[in-house]
């Protein structure tokens, strides 16, 4: 079992409620250059196939998938978190560096690193 947040293209608004009906999210970037940026961060992770980042150390215990949109750009990432005290800040510095917000499935809204403990 797991915790998902997908990282994706989102507008700025304060919950998901508030994403206009009529908002069509672009790519979040190249692959490469997200890999190189999500490994700056969690240097850990370590690249299975393609599309794959494991990262597995003390307190911190996530899976990511990057879907992709065609052969180089990704369409959204998600993050599945299995377990861990250090998985969800470990999103919320990705999603710092990547410049990008996620949907947490558990709450159905915006991923909020102040809430960290509800989504787990």
């Amino acid at each position: 079992m797991s915790w998902d947040i997908f990282i994706q293209d989102l507008p700025n608004v304060r919950t998901a409620n508030d994403i206009p009906n009529d908002f069509k999210p672009q790519p979040i970037g190249g692959r490469e250059d997200l890999l190189k940026r999500i490994q700056a961060v969690l240097p850990m992770a370590e690249q299975q196939d393609l599309d794959w980042l494991f990262v597995k150390s003390p307190g911190i215990d996530l899976s990511m998938q990057l879907h992709m949109e065609d052969e180089t750009l990704v369409r959204y990432i998600v993050v599945h978190v299995h377990g861990g005290d250090q998985s969800a800040a470990s999103v919320a510095a990705v999603l710092r560096e990547l410049g990008l917000r996620g949907m947490d499935t558990a709450t159905g809204d915006l991923f909020d690193a102040a809430t960290l403990e509800e989504g787990l």
